[in-house]
């Protein structure tokens, strides 16, 4: 009798340790790479990139180019749909005033600087770039701006 309680209680304890090994750690998250070329040449050091939701996935991102690639590890990845582009780079020295680009540089006349980006509008705050992250991947996406 005793072997019979101990087979009802140790089936149901099985299966909730194999269902625990095939969970999603992630949420669903995929890894994101790629690169991003600028007129040809690997995009500089400090390039943004951004991953804006269009169909309400609940994930977003913001990376930094190294050597031309980026990489959105899985913890911090995107969820499967399509998300729109930005990609932004500051020439890192042209003084503007962003509160009347004809007066001095900074708000207050002082030299702050706001850099000009040496990225297309198209690809920036006009982008209509969409890629879409599926739930199989790869998730590798090669930019090249003109």
């Amino acid at each position: 009798m005793s072997a019979p309680r101990i087979a009802v209680g140790f089936i149901p304890g099985l299966l909730l340790v194999l269902l625990a090994g095939c969970s999603d750690n992630y949420d669903g998250r995929k890894e994101i790479s790629g690169t991003v070329k600028l007129k040809g040449q690997p995009i500089k050091d400090g390039a943004v990139i951004e991953f804006v939701p269009t169909e309400k996935q609940g994930t977003s991102a913001t990376t930094m180019a190294t050597g031309g690639a980026f990489k959105i590890p899985r913890e911090n990845g995107l969820k499967p749909g399509k998300y729109l582009v930005r990609v932004s780079l500051g020439d890192g020295k042209t003084p503007v005033n962003p509160v009347d680009s004809n007066a001095p540089p900074g708000p207050t006349g002082n030299t702050n600087i706001v850099s000009k980006d040496l990225v297309p509008k198209d690809w920036n705050i006009n982008s209509k770039q969409e890629r879409a992250v599926t739930a199989d991947g790869p998730n590798t996406f090669d930019f090249d701006i003109p």
